[in-house]
């Protein structure tokens, strides 16, 4: 920053430097040259009518005005100039004198002299013709004589289209020469190095065809055109076909310049890069194309004027660019910066000294030449330390590209994935390890002893390599193509081929990848085995089987014959299952399979669903030849027998049969009669084939349990169960407890109908949906309670109803402690009701449930005691702390002596092993006074409460209003 002050420094001291004028031209012998500017007088005659006579002749009544500067400055102007003034010779000599107007592109000059004697001398210096006086000077000039002691008065006439600025000088003839030639010879020498420069940067385009060596071309050739023709170069050497167009052409000229420079600037600056910077040069750029177009559609006057603001712009540009990277860390941006800005400074110093707003020395004549030396030099320089900078780099890479390509070669032939290159007709012109190996071969050496060279014996599929063929014609490469292929040894493989078409000048090859997927197609294929067959089997499965007759279904209008469904369940296999373990159970099911498909032809579909459930579907088979393949698969297993350790096993199977006629809307339903049939066989004694009928009340009432089953699974996902409870009341009027009930279950139907539990509760039971009911009676109850600490603080026992299965489901008791222990339920505060019937189903399992619970806190209850086959040595066993009494004892006990004396026996009983006693049922005050002789503890019935729903339960008012 601080050496581009000094530099503006020094150059305004220099320019201010102007030469001291005296009242007109004195001649004296050490006279060498003078500027006219303040020794003379000028007028403007805006009529064009005025002629030197006239002048002369009447110069008194002209309003002459002094001139008060060094250059003439105008502007543009219609009106012809004329300039007078004096010329006295002091010395003893004649002296020769050239007058020099300093601008090359004036159009017509006139000269007049008036000596002593009153001899006039008239001289026509220019007029854009170039008379022959003018053929070797760079601007307008010509000589004339001035004699010892004479004073010459002269007259100046100019007239031009062009900006009339111009510095007026007279010189001594022989200096003046000396400065034309010193002037040449510099302009010489400058033109010289600028060539020099073009011819350096055209050898570069030849020898490395880079664009941007034009770029620079173009900008020297410019910046050297627009110095000749402001010299005058084109007056010296006869150019007259380009002067008329001298104003155009400068303009144009300065435009490439002004374009050359915003670009300059953008790429070596990077400026693209900087959102302010960008967008200046973009539009210094867009108004250099208007600036190079405006001679072509404009006058010349706003052409100079668009030229001016685009000559500001580019200088305001240099002045921020260089405070803005003056102290950037790079010194080639530092350096282009200093250069952008002295060239910037030239050009405008230039300028300012044409209009006279300088002063005019060695210094304003060479710096704008100079500053743009500068700057090409620079630009050489940047661009041979560029092509320098590029040819190491590009060593290093062709060192790189070497180690690259050494290492390509390794990873091409070590890769993991097949890697190869072929021709167009399929030989194989290169391939690696891992292709080889896939191929069955060792390398490629091997595989060219072996002489297989050629793709096509490797293909699964013949015409598929033809096909690939013609979409690389078409799309030049494809991607992941799934193939088979067999190897030398005829074994298949799979994968993804991927090839892409390499047009080089002398081959075309094809060049491509195969990755290895064998083990994932093998996956693949086990996969599909097993979602689509029994793995124990190898029969269809349920899915499978499933779809294939929903294909069924849909083709039954387009077949004469009837399509049919068998589904088979076989009887007694279970007791294998627990006699001799599973593993036998398997091996029987396999045997059983062959002897089903030994009976079967190849049209019929045999499918396993699980366990000891079969499907067999007969397409295109009459009703008779169905019921008599049914028989005969009866008949099979009946005859077929089963040995194990010396044990004999008969097994039997009950079959379902249905026909898959227009009824019949999908497999579900298809399933579901047959299943039905098949249930019914088995209600007929097992071992037997039955055929679906929908007048047939049993099965009948199988299909109501299966749709009551879709409707529980519904209803569960939906939660429209709701929780209910039935208060306990306590006989002795001396106990005074908190809330004491039982828990019930009700669904609301889709209609918002409560339904009660003996619709649905045999279909839960029979088809096992029971176990998942209690745990979203123990999980919401449980959860209830902890919305309502109230309540739980007042609960004295909520009896809960669990189902045998939930009670030797080893699952299910972690979940109820889990949801016990989640709640933070007090166990003692929950009672579990379980019935007779189901606490002997698997004793061992319910003694381990109760005891279990026991142990956390809680109770037990058992139900409905007294309704099933147990002795009452079932009460000692079992740790009970409640009886409840069924009610078929209850509600009678009014007038059945047996029934008063089997229920006052069970409470004999009870409390023998002191337990507690409940009593369902009651119905009305009689028999509540009943229950109280005989001792029974609490009661329950529409006399105490009517069942209500859970959410109902407010205070323990609302229980004794019950």
């Amino acid at each position: 920053m601080h050496s581009l002050l000094s530099l503006l420094f020094f150059i305004i001291l220099s320019l201010h430097a102007t030469f001291a004028q005296a009242e007109g031209v004195v001649i004296d012998s050490n006279f060498k040259v003078a500027r006219l500017g303040t020794s003379i007088e000028y007028f403007e005659d805006k009529t064009n009518s005025y002629t030197f006579d006239y002048l002369s002749q009447r110069q008194s009544a002209i309003p002459w005005v002094k001139a008060n500067q060094a250059h003439f400055n105008f502007g543009f102007s219609d009106s012809t100039f004329w300039f007078k003034g004096e010329i006295v010779n002091k010395t003893n000599l004649d002296k020769y004198l050239i007058i020099d107007f300093g601008d090359s592109l004036l159009d017509k000059i006139d000269l007049y002299l008036m000596h002593k004697n009153g001899q006039s001398v008239a001289k026509r210096l220019g007029t854009r013709r170039l008379d022959e006086d003018n053929m070797s000077k760079l601007t307008f000039a010509t000589g004339f004589k001035v004699e010892a002691g004479e004073r010459v008065s002269y007259f100046i006439r100019i007239k031009t289209s062009a900006f009339l600025q111009t510095p007026l000088r007279i010189w001594n003839a022989n200096d003046f020469i000396d400065e034309q030639s010193q002037h040449k010879l510099m302009v010489g020498m400058f033109t010289g190095l600028f060539l020099m420069m073009i011819c350096y940067l055209i050898f570069l385009y030849i020898h490395l065809q880079e664009p941007r060596v034009i770029q620079y071309v173009i900008f020297i050739m410019c910046y050297l055109s627009v110095i000749w023709i402001l010299e005058g170069f084109g007056f010296v050497y006869n150019v007259s076909f380009i002067v008329h167009y001298y104003d155009s052409i400068i303009v144009i000229l300065m435009g490439v310049i002004g374009l050359n420079l915003s670009l300059f600037s953008r790429q070596l600056l990077k400026l693209r890069y900087r959102s302010w910077f960008s967008l200046s040069t973009k539009v210094l750029m867009f108004f250099s194309i208007v600036v190079i177009l405006s001679p072509l559609l404009l006058s010349f006057k706003t052409s100079i004027v668009l030229m001016s603001i685009l000559a500001l712009g580019i200088t305001l540009l240099s002045i921020f660019c260089g405070l803005f990277f003056i102290h950037d860390e790079s010194k080639d941006v530092r350096f282009y910066v200093l250069s952008l800005v002295y060239f910037i400074l030239g050009i405008d110093i230039h300028i300012l000294t044409r209009f006279g707003l300088l002063g005019q020395n060695e210094f304003s004549d060479y710096i704008s030449p100079f500053s743009a030396l500068i700057v090409l030099v620079y630009l050489c320089w940047n661009f041979a330390k560029q092509m320098a900078h590029d040819r190491v780099v590009k060593k290093n890479v062709e060192k790189q590209m070497t180690s690259v390509n050494e290492r390509y070669y390794s990873v091409f032939q070590n890769a993991a994935e097949g890697m190869f290159t072929t021709s167009l007709e399929g030989n194989i012109l290169a391939i690696n390890k891992s292709m080889c190996r896939l191929l069955g071969f060792n390398n490629f050496d091997d595989m060219q002893k072996s002489g297989h060279l050629t793709t096509d014996e490797f293909y699964a599929d013949t015409g598929l390599r033809e096909r690939i063929i013609e979409r690389l014609r078409v799309e030049g490469e494809i991607n992941s193509i799934e193939m088979s292929g067999y190897d030398r040894y005829g074994e298949i493989f799979h994968g993804e081929i991927n090839m892409r078409l390499n047009i080089q000048p002398d081959i075309t090859v094809i060049d491509g990848s195969f990755v290895n997927t064998t083990k994932r197609k093998q996956h693949e294929i086990k996969l599909e085995s097993i979602a689509k067959y029994d793995q124990l089997t190898g029969l269809v499965n349920r899915i499978h089987f499933e779809k294939l007759v929903g294909v069924s279904l849909d083709s039954k209008c387009s077949v004469l014959e009837d399509n049919i469904l068998l589904y088979l369940d076989l009887d007694q296999f279970k007791l294998v299952n627990d006699i001799c373990g599973h593993d036998v159970g398997d091996s029987l099911l396999k045997k059983i399979t062959v002897v089903l498909k030994s009976f079967l032809d190849e049209n019929a579909i045999l499918a396993r669903f699980g366990g000891d459930e079969f499907g067999i579907l007969l397409n295109n088979t009459d009703f008779d030849s169905a019921l008599e393949i049914a028989d005969t698969l009866r008949c099979g297993i009946e005859n077929f027998r089963f040995t194990h350790n010396g044990r004999h096993f008969v097994l039997g199977v009950s079959i379902g049969v249905v026909t898959l006629d227009e009824s019949i809307e999908n497999f579900s339903q298809a399933l579901s009669l047959a299943d039905t049939a098949c249930f019914t066989a088995k209600e007929q004694g097992r071992n037997r084939v039955h055929v679906y009928s929908k007048s047939n009340d049993v099965m009948l009432g199988h299909q109501r349990e299966m749709r009551w089953i879709g409707v529980l699974r519904e209803a569960l996902d939906a939660n429209r169960f709701e929780l209910a409870f039935q208060t306990i009341k306590p006989l002795s009027p001396s106990v005074n407890e908190g809330y004491r009930y039982e828990i019930l279950l009700r669904l609301r139907d889709e209609q918002g109908i409560l339904q009660s539990p003996s619709e649905f509760i045999a279909a839960a039971e029979n088809y096992n949906f029971m176990s998942q009911l209690d745990r979203w009676v123990v999980k919401t109850y449980c959860q209830w309670l902890s919305s309502n600490p109230k309540h739980l603080e007042l609960l004295t026992s909520a009896s809960i109803n669990l189902c045998g299965q939930s009670l030797v489901d080893r699952s299910m008791h972690t979940y109820i402690e889990k949801i016990i222990s989640a709640y933070g339920i007090p166990p003692e505060k929950l009672c579990f009701e379980i019935t007779e019937s189901q606490a002997i189903m698997d004793f061992d399992r319910t003694i381990l449930f109760m005891n279990k619970f026991k142990d956390l806190g809680c109770r037990f209850s058992l139900d409905d005691f007294g309704s099933g086959f147990s002795s009452y040595s079932y009460i000692k066993r079992l740790p009970i702390d409640q009886l409840k009494i069924d009610g078929s004892f209850v509600k009678n006990i009014e007038t059945d002596h047996v029934d008063y004396t089997m229920v006052k026996s069970f409470n004999e009983i009870a409390k023998a092993v002191n337990i507690k006693t409940v009593a369902e049922y009651v119905e009305n005050e009689n028999i509540k006074n009943i229950l109280s002789g005989i001792g029974i503890d609490y009661v329950q019935g529409y006399l105490i409460a009517k069942p209500a729903l859970l959410v109902d339960l407010v205070d323990i008012e609302h229980l004794d209003s019950a």
